[in-house]
């Protein structure tokens, strides 16, 4: 009965109503001039560590990999005290303000974000010449309910640019979800692709019988994760689908961007590209 209470729509709304509350009251604290969140641009003295319930899961099952071998995960500085962007999220608007000052101003491009960033929305939904479409599976607040692996709804090379972060390591037939990303994406096109990864690790871990939440949280770093991906698989993976990867660190960005957006110094981000 809970599950579906919250995931509906009152529910939602009053939830991140109360989050946002919540940060407001405390925001003043943090406020400052030597960070700022690319998401939402507010100037701070600091950004806030990894939330405590993760540690608690951390300490209960001692993941094989630590929290200190993930690529792209600051738990220093994960989440931004006044949207609540965490730190893959603030490196995914430094990349697509970017990209964006090279757009072509007069026409819409058509852009489609999976399993969508509360705070990262809202800044997408600003500029005027990106028509912007939310994608879930069991989510109410989307403005469509998409199963990755199969999206007829989606026609062949309809979209100019999708969003895709932390989704795959939730899917069994991962393989066939990045099909179906390929499928729609225009030649030109690209896309955002993160999964959780640990530095060093090159071959992906799965294992049918790891079913339980204890085990998947030790093996997979969590409860509701299917495999642990390995670098160098993730990216041969992407390539099988068709797609050209681009991984973008901090010799792209550099360490200044970095540094001031709360993004660890070991952070890559993963653009795939259709010819």
């Amino acid at each position: 009965m809970f599950a579906g209470i919250k995931h509906s729509m009152p529910y939602i709304a009053f939830r991140e109503w109360h989050k946002h509350l919540s940060r407001q009251l405390k925001l003043p604290q943090y406020r400052g001039s030597d960070y700022r969140c690319p998401v939402c641009g507010t100037g701070l003295r600091a950004f806030k560590p990894m939330w405590k319930s993760y540690w608690r899961g951390v300490e209960q099952y001692a993941p094989i990999h630590p929290p200190a071998s993930m690529e792209t995960f600051n738990v220093a500085a994960y989440t931004c005290p006044c949207c609540d962007a965490f730190d893959r999220e603030r490196l995914t608007a430094i990349y697509l303000d970017e990209v964006f000052r090279t757009f072509d101003r007069s026409r819409k491009y058509r852009l489609i974000e999976f399993a969508p960033a509360h705070a990262l929305l809202k800044k997408l939904k600003r500029y005027p010449f990106i028509e912007y479409r939310s994608a879930d599976l069991v989510r109410n607040d989307v403005d469509d309910r998409v199963d990755l692996t199969a999206m007829p709804g989606y026609a062949d090379n309809s979209v100019d640019i999708f969003l895709c972060s932390h989704v795959l390591e939730h899917i069994p037939e991962d393989r066939k979800a990045m099909r179906e990303l390929y499928r729609i994406l225009k030649p030109g096109g690209f896309g955002v692709v993160l999964v959780p990864l640990v530095i060093g690790v090159e071959e992906t871990h799965e294992d049918p019988s790891i079913d339980t939440i204890a085990l998947r949280w030790k093996y997979f770093g969590m409860g509701d994760h299917v495999r642990q991906y390995g670098r160098r698989d993730f990216v041969e993976r992407l390539a099988a689908a068709g797609f050209r990867v681009e991984q973008l660190g901090i010799d792209h960005f550099g360490a200044e961007t970095f540094r001031r957006a709360g993004v660890a110094d070991n952070s890559v981000l993963y653009v795939v590209h259709k010819a």
